[in-house]
């Protein structure tokens, strides 16, 4: 009998822990940005893993009639606030978020706002009832949050070709 109930807990902790990792690792993957102001597609993210940290590369960004304007593979838009004003489309904005799996968020990085060329602390974290990730910046206790939704197929340009982010390797910006 004590061997039964044993076992349960173990399932049962098991079952939560694997839970909680899963929920902490859905921020992987290609999100859409949507303009908070206009509610319009401003471009779409590649969130990725490297060393343990969590990284964010923008790979397309769309004009005002959500047409595509630039992608990793044909660049056009500079980051014109920017030190170095590197391109928009392939330019890191999100960098060294830590995974905190007790409270089921990334946490402790860095968020770049490219049109302002301004860097903020950053979280993430996954809201299952929206199927969001809810995107975080802050200045101390003070910030805001954007909401971003998983990119699915036809949110791509035709013939564009989903980048291997496994071999990526960050870089951050100078700001």
């Amino acid at each position: 009998m004590k061997n039964h109930v044993f076992r349960m807990l173990f399932c049962t902790f098991a079952l939560l822990l694997a839970r909680t990792l899963q929920a902490a690792d859905s921020a992987e993957g290609f999100w859409k940005i949507i303009d908070d102001e206009t509610g319009r597609l401003r471009s779409i993210i590649a969130v990725y893993p490297y060393q343990g940290r969590l990284y964010g590369r923008l790979i397309i960004t769309f004009d005002e009639q959500e047409k595509p304007k630039d992608t990793i593979y044909a660049q056009k838009t500079r980051a014109e606030k920017l030190p170095d004003k590197p391109y928009m489309a392939g330019l890191d904005i999100i960098w060294n978020m830590e995974k905190d799996t007790a409270k089921q968020r990334w946490h402790k990085g860095k968020i770049l706002d490219p049109k302002k060329g301004k860097v903020y602390s950053s979280e993430i974290t996954w809201d299952a009832q929206s199927q969001r990730l809810v995107v975080r910046g802050k200045i101390g206790p003070f910030g805001r949050n954007q909401y971003w939704i998983k990119a699915v197929d036809k949110d791509f340009p035709e013939g564009f070709v989903l980048p291997d982010t496994k071999q990526w390797v960050p870089e951050i910006p100078r700001t």
